[in-house]
């Protein structure tokens, strides 16, 4: 114990911006955990708990930039990972531009009586201000804590960031079905809910199995692996499974590791997964249907594509954000109404959001804020496609098994936390697989084992994560 806290300490005073860039994000993800960050702050609804982390968060990585700028700390890291976190996330902030930019656009308005357009009250500003300023500092922040840590260390960072992930998860779901009253049977920490929080539980997994790929803490690998998907099956997500089912056939196709008796080994593991993956998804069946799009999605896409069709300038521009769907507005009380099921709107009856990130934009925001979307899509899913056969090959599967979530529920402009965590990976992916220079290709090399299963710039000696 007493050793490992020297070379705990030894790390910090060596990489100190690093270091406390990835406690920020611990602190980030167990707070997000444990508290319901939809809360308002000093109990005012308008204001979240989320925007004040995330504030604060941005505050903190703000002293650390200028910290590592005074220390001329590997400042040339820090200039591609800025590159690379622009391409990645440039595309995603200028389509909450244009969100915002159509705000003062569009009039914002909700049906306080069902069936009665008499009865429209107006959307305060702040109902739609707020989830643009959240969205806007997850996507922020999350670059700036990827570049913060440096590409060097991401690998090892990951790792510890879900360590922290698949211990607090078990523990509030231990708390949450013993002090919580039941809602059905499927249970979920606050970090995301039940229908959407799968999604870094998933990329937790492939971060974890690239861990074990490369020999690296195996043993506390597998026992976050166990943790996480067992997390999953318990929230009962459709989406969760089926991108779990994904990730399993993509890692038997794709991610097998070379030489014989490993790829024999790595293929009985991977179709035990994908049995036991199999087996939770009919059980699922059984309890949920099987039905993957319900009526009321259906009904409130084609209620999407209406409005979205209607002239050549809606199409182009969308009807603007919130006009369809002011839903944050509706959570937070400031307009009547529940904010599950379905509602009059003044287009016909939807449900409160999209639930579908796609549809969500395109709908509000047009072609033009799908394009820019797409733009930063396509620059994620070309890094994770290089990284595939890779020391990163799982996280790089897992984070494109993530993507078919986007069409079955809303998150990265809603479901904070999820988004926040979604983007670091996301953006690690590229800095990850960017050029470190003219002419230069990213590390493929095989994972090293053994004692030399470091993370690539981490002293084997003063890490004090080495394997031992």
């Amino acid at each position: 114990m007493r050793l490992g806290g020297h070379r705990l300490l030894a790390d910090l005073i060596a990489h100190p911006v690093s270091r406390l860039a990835q406690l920020v994000l611990a602190v980030l993800i167990v707070t997000c955990t444990f508290v319901t960050t939809e809360r308002g702050m000093a109990g005012d609804r308008r204001y979240p708990i989320m925007l004040g982390l995330l504030g604060g968060a941005f505050v903190a990585c703000l002293l650390l930039t200028l910290a590592a700028a005074v220390l001329r700390h590997r400042s040339g890291e820090f200039t591609r990972g800025w590159r690379a976190a622009a391409a990645a996330a440039g595309p995603f902030v200028a389509v909450l531009v244009w969100a915002a930019i159509t705000v003062p656009m569009s009039p914002h308005s909700v049906l306080v009586r069902r069936g009665d357009s008499s009865s429209a009250m107006v959307v305060p500003p702040v109902g739609l201000i707020v989830p643009l300023a959240e969205a806007l500092l997850a996507v922020v922040v999350a670059g700036m804590l990827v570049v913060l840590i440096g590409r060097s260390r991401l690998q090892m960072a990951l790792w510890e960031t879900f360590l922290v992930l698949a211990v607090v998860t078990p523990a509030d779901l231990v708390r949450e079905y013993t002090t919580e009253p039941p809602v059905g049977w499927r249970i979920a920490t606050r970090f995301g809910g039940a229908a959407i929080y799968h999604t870094v539980l998933l990329l937790g997994v492939g971060v974890m199995v690239d861990a074990i790929r490369r020999r690296y803490r195996v043993v506390l690998s597998w026992l976050s692996v166990a943790s996480m998907v067992g997390c999953l099956i318990a929230s009962g997500s459709r989406a969760g499974f089926i991108d779990l089912g994904l990730f399993c056939v993509a890692l038997l196709i794709w991610g097998r590791p070379r030489g014989v008796e490993v790829r024999r080994r790595h293929l009985v593991k991977v179709i035990v997964g994908s049995v036991v993956a199999g087996a939770a998804v009919l059980w699922l069946g059984r309890l949920r249907g099987v039905g993957l799009v319900d009526r009321d999605r259906s009904q409130t896409w084609g209620l999407a594509w209406r409005a979205l069709t209607e002239s050549p300038m809606t199409m182009l521009f969308g009807r603007g954000y919130g006009v369809m769907w002011p839903w944050f507005a509706n959570e937070s009380g400031m307009v009547p109404g529940a904010y599950h099921g379905m509602r009059d709107t003044q287009f016909g009856t939807s449900l409160p959001h999209a639930h579908n990130t796609l549809v969500q934009i395109g709908a509000e925001l047009g072609v033009l804020g799908v394009v820019l979307f797409l733009t930063s899509v396509v620059v994620i899913v070309v890094a994770s496609l290089r990284a595939v056969g890779g020391p990163h090959g799982a996280t790089s599967l897992a984070l494109l098994a993530t993507f078919p979530g986007l069409v079955l529920d809303t998150y990265l402009v809603k479901n904070f936390p999820t988004s926040l965590l979604w983007w670091v990976v996301a953006i690690s992916m590229v800095v990850l697989m960017s050029r470190e220079g003219p002419g230069s290709r990213p590390s493929q090399s095989r994972p090293r084992r053994g004692a030399d299963a470091v993370s690539p710039g981490v002293d084997p000696v003063t890490s004090p994560l080495s394997p031992r």
